[in-house]
Parts: C-alpha cells; sequence; structure tokens
C-alpha cells in the first residue's frame, strides 16, 4: 500500500461480475470520491495522485458528545438490544477513555449500580434484568467494571460465584457455552480466558483442553472460525489467538499461514480491513484484525524494529477519512453507513493500535505458563513503545495506547490486575 491514491489498486472481479462485486465497486466509489478530496492538486493525474494525509483530524469533541448523548438516552428502537445492557457500559467508557475524555464519579457510580443489579446469584452477569447470565454479557460486564475502576467497583464482582459459573459453562472438547444450554464457539474461550486471567481465577481444570479446541477452529486458509469446520473470521480469529496469547500457547496454531490470511484482509485500494475473503472492508475489523496483528508479532517473535506486518498509516487514513460521522460524530462501518457504539469502540481501539506500536521483546518474553503468577508478568508485559508512534494527520490526533488482549488502556487495566493478584489465587500451579 502507499500514500499514493490509485484507482489501479481497486479489485478485479475479472469480469465475472456477481452480487459480491457490484457492492464491492459500490463501496470503492464512495471510498474513492472521499480520498480524491485529500489528493494533492499538483500530484491529480488519470487515475489518482499523491495523498496529502497531513489534513486527517480526529473529531474528539463530536465523538465524545455523541457517546454522552447515548448515555443521557437511547430511543425506544433500542429495545432490541436489552440483552446488551453491559455492552452499552463497556463500548461508552472504553470509547472515552481511549479518546482521553474525562468519566465523571456521577457516570461510574451509575455503570456499578446498574451491574451489580445484572450480576446473577448463580455467578456471572446477565445481559438485561431477569435474563440468564451469559458469557459476552459477563466480559463486558467485567471489562466495564476494569473502566470504572476502584475497590468499590471491584468488590461488587463475585469471584468465587463467576468460577463456578464459568465451570457450568464448561464443556469436555475445552469449550464453553455462551450460556446454559446455548451455543459453542471460541468467543466463548476468548470470553472465559479474560474474565479468568483477570479475576485471578484460572485453574487447570478451567483452562483443560481450551487451546487445543481453539487450533481445531483453524482452518486451511488459515484464519480461525467460531468452531472446527466453519470458515475463518477476523472476529474468531481475534478472540482464538489472544486467548491462546492469554494461555500461553500460540504455537498451537500455524502462525505461517495465520500470517498469510491476516496480511490478505486488508484491503489494498480502501485500506481498511474485511473480516472474511471477499467481504467488503468493515471498521470494527480495525480491532478485530488490526489486534490480532500485535499479537501475531509477538507469537512469531518480531522485534519492533521489524514493523508491523500491516500498514498502519493506511488503517488511520481509512478510520479518519472514512468512518468518522462529520456531522452526527461517532464512527462507523464505511461510508453511507450510520454511526452507532460498537463501531465508535472498535475503530477507535483500531486507531490506537495502528498509532502505537504495542508488542513485547522476543528476548524479554516470559515462557513460562505453569504458574497462575506467570498470568499477570505475561499480561503486563505489554507495553506501547513511543519510538515506533506513528500518528497520520494532526498530532492531537493521538489517542491512549491500548492493551491488544484486553482492548483497554493499560493504566485502569494495570490497576484491576494489581488487585485481583494480591487475593489468594485458587490454585499455586496451572498444570
Amino acid at each position: 500500500m502507499s500514500s499514493v491514491f490509485s484507482y489501479d489498486f481497486r479489485y478485479d472481479d475479472n469480469e465475472c461480475e456477481t452480487e459480491t462485486s457490484v457492492l464491492q465497486a459500490e463501496v470503492e466509489d464512495s471510498i474513492g470520491d472521499i480520498y480524491l478530496n485529500f489528493v494533492e492538486p499538483g500530484s491529480l493525474a488519470q487515475g489518482g495522485g499523491a495523498i496529502d494525509d497531513t489534513r486527517h483530524k480526529l473529531l474528539r469533541a463530536k465523538h465524545e458528545q455523541f457517546i454522552h448523548d447515548a448515555i443521557n438516552g437511547l430511543p425506544s428502537n433500542f429495545a432490541v438490544l436489552d440483552s446488551s445492557q453491559p455492552w452499552f457500559s463497556f463500548w461508552c467508557l472504553n470509547s472515552l477513555d481511549i479518546l482521553g475524555c474525562d468519566i465523571s464519579q456521577q457516570l461510574r457510580d451509575r455503570v456499578v449500580d446498574k451491574l451489580s443489579r445484572l450480576q446473577s446469584p448463580s455467578g456471572g452477569f446477565c445481559g438485561g434484568s431477569g435474563q440468564l447470565p451469559h458469557l459476552a454479557g459477563s466480559y463486558a460486564a467485567v471489562m466495564a467494571i476494569v473502566l470504572v475502576g476502584g475497590d468499590k467497583a471491584y468488590r461488587t464482582i463475585d469471584r468465587q460465584g463467576m468460577y463456578s459459573w464459568l465451570m457450568s459453562m464448561k464443556r469436555p472438547d475445552g469449550a464453553f457455552t455462551m450460556h446454559a444450554d446455548g451455543e459453542v464457539d471460541v468467543r466463548g474461550v476468548y470470553c472465559a480466558m479474560v474474565v479468568a486471567s483477570l479475576l485471578n481465577i484460572m485453574t487447570p481444570e478451567l483452562i483443560k483442553g481450551a487451546a487445543e479446541f481453539i487450533a481445531r477452529c483453524q482452518t486451511c486458509e488459515g484464519g480461525i472460525g467460531p468452531y472446527p469446520g466453519v470458515e475463518a473470521h477476523g472476529g474468531y480469529t481475534l478472540c482464538g489467538l489472544a486467548a491462546l496469547d492469554i494461555l500461553g500457547k500460540t504455537d498451537a496454531l500455524r502462525l505461517d499461514r495465520l500470517a498469510r490470511w491476516m496480511s490478505a484482509r486488508q484491503l489494498a485500494f480502501e485500506g481498511g480491513f474485511n473480516g472474511r475473503t471477499n467481504k467488503l472492508v468493515d471498521g470494527c475489523y480495525s480491532y478485530w484484525m488490526g489486534g490480532a496483528f500485535p499479537i501475531l508479532q509477538k507469537a512469531l517473535k518480531r522485534s519492533r524494529t521489524e514493523g508491523y506486518i500491516y500498514d498502519r498509516a493506511a488503517l488511520q487514513r481509512y478510520l479518519l477519512a472514512c468512518c468518522q460521522d462529520r456531522r452526527a460524530g461517532g464512527l462507523r462501518d464505511k461510508p453511507g453507513k450510520s454511526p452507532d457504539l460498537y463501531h465508535t469502540m472498535y475503530c477507535l481501539i483500531g486507531l490506537s493500535l495502528s498509532q502505537h506500536y504495542v508488542g513485547v521483546e522476543p528476548s524479554e518474553q516470559v515462557t513460562d505458563i505453569t504458574s497462575v503468577y506467570s498470568v499477570p508478568v505475561r499480561m503486563m508485559q505489554w507495553g506501547a513503545m513511543p519510538a515506533s508512534l506513528l500518528v497520520l494527520g494532526l498530532r492531537s490526533n493521538v489517542v491512549k495506547p491500548v492493551h491488544p488482549v484486553y482492548g483497554v488502556p493499560y493504566t485502569p487495566l494495570a490497576s484491576f490486575v494489581k488487585y485481583f493478584y494480591a487475593l489468594p489465587p485458587l490454585t499455586d500451579q496451572l498444570v
């Protein structure tokens, strides 16, 4: 990819038009119109020209207002997302934190009060009042409490109840059901490993077979699908790879195949990622794919001096030029789509990870996976490397660095880990 904009980078359907190729052409048309506005007039020629990347601006104030408008009340059509209540807290708090916006104590107290009422007596968190505890909802609730911070918030989590409930979701093949009698896929393993690693409740029984299940989900393409035998997908790839990093077992995958498949997800014309072969670009994959690259780099033992194996500038260009709603604020999937809290958060995480080179130098990697106390050490080894900062456009576009495995800024994550690893573990050994 290049800072030279050219229509030569467009998708070639080899004169075999399909519904997918027609949609691809429409998306490229809309993105091309936007990128042409950034082409330097003196370089404009047939098919493109040099892009002036100094003009990109993160609309921080508008995004903050978009989030606060949602916090203050959503329209009635959002009732269909009643089972996603912990997610709204996570999306809003994380977006505000990444942007560097103030989070009032009143808002923090509201979130803790809400989430405490969604915690099930049997352990875990429900998506809404009167619903079953759910792994995705539990993950979002715990991450929201990470962002709230403080001992009072931390103490609302029923740690023993969470462990008992997670074990009740555990399957003999190493996977987890998302809820009682629910679906089974890689998301469940990721959510369980994130929650368990943060709360210091990892045990040999909980993690047994998890890495092997994820490895069976790697496809012939190289990416990771939701469960064995199903097409590789960007979201499941991040979930599987991140869970393996928590377990210290990324070597369970064919990393060469994975690297090839992941690299193919960045689109030459758009600069953003798609999530599957022959699918459209989508801003949310800025995290689901962009976040997987630092973990892959660590697994491949690549030094920061070797650089990422994707084009960081091209991703930032797509996010800043094409995914911001310049009227209402918030970020979106692609031009022509409406902004929403989900895409706002994942676009911002992707922006952060493309600005900050985060990783662990190969010579410094902790390889011990036998002790429960190796978990927080490996977790907090990750860090942003200032010398490798890359900010497209205005210098004020820089946002906070984010942990690629947990998807939140480092400061609240470190405080949470410090609190829970001062508590007695359920076991000392993981093998």
